[in-house]
């Protein structure tokens, strides 16, 4: 079956997924280079007023596209039904479908935004971009190429709307009068021309097939992921308003800053679970394969996300008193308590994938269900009595209870795993580095702390945990970079 879903030998599973995921992690960082190089760009020319105005229309967009993410692309993927072209096009028929409710919704909202805000500038671009959800439906081609873990050919497509945005967006913005509808004309022709090349190179024809057993099939696999969907926007807009609420506008920065930074720890493992779906989906039944590439790819992924988010806990002070300024030493502690909650959610951060891959992604809705009660119960609560401390002692609450629930259907799942062990594993380089670099700190312990001991520190702690983790993963980042040697995977 492996044959018959990937087009190469079985034997070539191991090669594929690890140049995968070297794939995936060159298009993410450069792609989202090139989006924040776009970003600086516009917002030097533009100005904060036009930056604004975009940045409500496309917040409120992007909230409302993000319920899109049912996993619609990933059940296609998990099936292994007979006649692919015909089911190609009767999951894109319900995420067209779907895509066309959620565009109908940001449509209707640009009147109640515009009345919110004031602004009536704000009816016209919130209109303009409520296309975004069809036109990422339109790119569904790129599914086909993901479930046959062609990396080169889904990223390359997906790169042409990154690529064609910049060059349209840069130029109207400095050479024209368009202002801020030059933020709307670039993404409009980037995604015209990715739906364009993803159409033109696929395998499989866009038509609409309804079928009534593939619609039933699918919304089973789907409802799990909405509510993980909701849930997250839940603790994402909520957490916003309730600091907005409470401290006013400034407090909203606060939080949003270490909201921004804490989640590029989950980097990593988008990259890994992106590029092991597939591989997980075709070696179904395999128990011990399953488990190999359970823990393999946490491993790999606590290499980045657990240093990253110690990194913060350590050293956000320094981040505000050296480059940030003063005025956000009230950030500081949500850094660090955001940083310690996304370290302890990457512990087994993939796991979802998993359960996906067999077709039952309700175990992700428990857990979402837990996260969002335990946002409510716990962190709000915290703000309201403790201020921004109580905040982040909740969060951290919410995700050793979250953990909880991962780990019961992790060993139900994979009975041979065990989530505290894998954590303790992915903890203890970054001991080590912490305890160096404050065994520094100590040694030169004394008034305030000069910027070249705080540079000193930080490389004393990358260096004693990349030393840490060498000796402990050696052979797995030895494997890992093995690209071109074929290896078997475990029967």
């Amino acid at each position: 079956m492996t044959e018959e879903r990937l087009s190469f030998p079985r034997s070539e599973l191991r090669r594929r997924t690890a140049r995968g995921a070297v794939i995936n992690g060159g298009f993410l960082a450069g792609t989202e280079g090139l989006v924040l190089l776009q970003g600086l760009i516009v917002t030097v020319i533009l100005g904060p007023q036009a930056i604004g105005l975009y940045g409500i229309v496309t917040t409120t967009a992007m909230t409302i596209v993000a319920l899109k993410r049912v996993g619609i692309d990933e059940a296609y993927v998990q099936q292994d039904e007979q006649g692919q072209e015909h089911e190609f096009q009767r999951a894109f028929t319900l995420e067209l479908v779907f895509s066309l409710v959620l565009a109908i919704v940001i449509a209707a909202s640009a009147p109640a935004i515009a009345a919110i805000y004031g602004d009536d500038r704000l009816l016209a671009l919130t209109l303009a971009v409520a296309y975004l959800p069809v036109a990422f439906a339109l790119q569904a081609p790129t599914w086909i190429f993901f479930r046959r873990m062609d990396f080169v050919r889904q990223r390359l497509l997906q790169a042409v709307i990154p690529v064609v945005t910049f060059v349209v967006t840069v130029p109207l913005a400095a050479w024209t009068d368009l202002g801020v509808w030059s933020l709307v004309a670039g993404p409009l022709v980037g995604n015209a021309a990715g739906i364009l090349a993803a159409n033109r190179i696929s395998p499989y024809r866009l038509k609409l097939r309804f079928d009534r057993d593939a619609r039933a099939r699918y919304l089973r696999f789907s409802w799990p992921i909405l509510v993980n969907a909701v849930a997250l926007l839940v603790i994402q807009q909520g957490q916003v308003l309730a600091f907005t609420l409470h401290d006013g506008l400034a407090a909203a920065g606060y939080i949003t800053l270490a909201a921004t930074l804490t989640r590029y720890a989950d980097r990593a493992d988008m990259i890994v679970a992106n590029t092991i779906y597939p591989a997980i989906c075709a070696v179904q039944g395999r128990l011990a394969t399953l488990e190999e590439l359970f823990v393999k790819s946490s491993r790999l992924t606590m290499m980045w996300a657990i240093p990253f988010c110690t990194g913060f806990i350590l050293f956000a002070p320094d981040l505000v008193h050296f480059i940030l300024g003063d005025t956000w030493i009230p950030a500081i502690v949500l850094l660090q308590g955001l940083a310690a909650a996304a370290a302890l959610q990457q512990i087994g951060w993939n796991w979802f994938s998993f359960y996906r891959a067999v077709g039952n992604p309700r175990p992700q809705a428990v857990e979402s269900i837990v996260m969002g009660v335990a946002f409510a119960a716990l962190a709000i609560p915290g703000l309201l009595v403790w201020g921004s401390a109580g905040f982040v002692w909740g969060r951290v609450a919410g995700a050793l209870a979250t953990l909880v629930v991962r780990r019961h259907y992790v060993r139900r799942l994979l009975p041979g795993v065990e989530l505290v062990t894998l954590g303790l594993r992915g903890l203890a380089p970054v001991a080590a580095g912490a305890a160096t670099a404050y065994a520094f700190r100590l040694a030169l312990w004394g008034g305030d702390r000069p910027l070249w001991q705080a540079l000193a520190e930080i490389a004393l702690f990358l260096g004693a945990t990349a030393a840490v983790t060498w000796v402990i993963e050696r052979p797995l980042i030895k494997e890992a970079s093995r690209l071109g040697e074929p290896q078997p995977v475990a029967a």
